[in-house]
């Protein structure tokens, strides 16, 4: 391309991304001089990000590309015609075939037969200990639980021990369609929705899971924001912090000089069990033939490999690439040299995508199932009470047959 084009780029999560998206933009624009890029960060999370695509398509203020978009957002978009799919340029651009996506990746970004995204990331959930604390509460431990009775036998310890720290938090709120939910029944076999968009949770996989959000409880957990949560380990005052992989970097950086960060991989409960996949994807917006060549451009670098080794050692999450993870070029030795970022890594055969929320009102399920979360992890109510209350609330909100 020889025409100059200025490309609007909108995406989420500026406290933990807008580093790493500035060093891909940069070394981007340094390679295509020709096209200026404009981050745009336009909303807190996944949930923001769609609503606030929604009213922007409305007003016509769309941006030229989406980043951030969570993959199970990404219907949503496609429904509404926001989306601009990539079939044509997947198929007419033979460069795209050497950018190194796994193909397993591409599942999660289709759409009624349609390529609608190129997945940029994955995340999962991962285990933080503040080895400070645990080794005072078990002097001399080499080897991390890996069970949720062993997790739990551990927070009870520091509880008894050391009064002055928190002995577990495992972050269940913030979620975008409930993803720690999702990989605790994942974890123990089950799912929460069927891929005919029923009601999944209500089996002994989901109450095996609330169960064990009330046993989080039992051993201590506070019930603060998320925010205050992360400062908090950040701090040193968490001795066991179930989270996702991608603040890694943010919390081993908080740590450093004042307490060792160990890492383990979430508990597998089951012999079939396996972990939800979060993380989110690049679509195209924009309608003009001009910019549709430069956003493709942009979108494929982004994706390959000098991107998504910025992306992992400025965050921590799991990368789409092959090559990337491969390459020692790229990230082959850094995962040789990091067990704690090997983890995510490790646990990979285990991820399998979320089965969409049913309907329009998904963001609204997600929320009513975070509530009734909360009252478990809370003490306020047992799992017997809350599946029962949980599967009518959501009932609710399903698509009217």
């Amino acid at each position: 391309m020889s025409e100059q084009t200025s490309l609007r780029v909108a995406y989420a999560f500026a406290y933990r991304d807008a580093a790493y998206r500035e060093k891909v933009a940069d070394e981007f624009m340094r390679r295509h001089p020709n096209i200026e890029i404009k981050l745009e960060p336009t909303a807190v999370d996944c949930p923001a990000l769609l609503q606030q695509t929604l009213r922007s398509s409305m007003t016509n203020d769309l941006p030229d590309v989406l980043a951030s978009v969570c993959y199970p957002d990404m219907p949503i978009l496609a429904e509404r015609r926001i989306v601009t799919p990539l079939d044509d340029f997947v198929s007419k651009d033979k460069s795209g075939n050497d950018v190194g996506l796994a193909p397993a990746t591409l599942s999660a970004v289709q759409w009624k037969g349609q390529t609608v995204a190129l997945p940029e990331s994955i995340s999962s959930l991962i285990v933080y200990y503040n080895m400070s604390i645990i080794q005072k509460a078990r002097p001399g431990i080499r080897d991390l639980p890996e069970s949720w009775n062993d997790i739990l036998s551990l927070a009870h310890e520091v509880s008894d021990k050391d009064r002055h720290s928190t002995p577990i938090f495992f972050e269940y709120y913030p979620d975008s369609y409930n993803s720690s939910f999702n990989s605790l029944v994942y974890s123990f076999g089950g799912d929460v929705f069927a891929q005919n968009g029923s009601i999944a949770f209500n089996s002994p996989a989901g109450m095996r899971a609330l169960h064990i959000l009330q046993r989080i409880g039992k051993a201590g957990m506070i019930d603060i924001t998320s925010e205050q949560a992360r400062q908090s380990f950040a701090s040193g005052n968490i001795a066991i912090y179930i989270a996702s992989n991608s603040l890694l970097k943010r919390l081993t950086e908080s740590a450093v000089n004042r307490f060792d960060v160990r890492t383990a991989q979430f508990p597998q409960s089951a012999p079939d069990g396996k972990l939800g996949s979060g993380g989110f994807g690049l679509l195209m917006t924009t309608k003009d033939a001009q910019k549709q060549k430069a956003a493709w451009e942009y979108m494929k670098f982004a994706v390959g490999p000098k991107a998504q080794t910025i992306m992992v050692t400025s965050t921590g999450f799991t990368p789409v690439n092959s090559k990337a993870i491969g390459s020692p070029e790229f990230l082959g030795e850094f995962y040789k040299t990091r067990p704690n970022d090997a983890v995510a890594i490790e646990q990979l055969p285990r991820i399998k995508s979320k089965n969409v929320y049913p309907g329009d009102n998904g963001p609204r399920i997600a929320t009513v199932i975070r509530d009734h979360l909360q009252s478990v992890v809370a003490l306020k109510r047992p799992p017997e009470e809350v599946m029962p209350d949980m599967v009518r609330d959501v009932t609710n909100l399903l698509p009217k047959q």
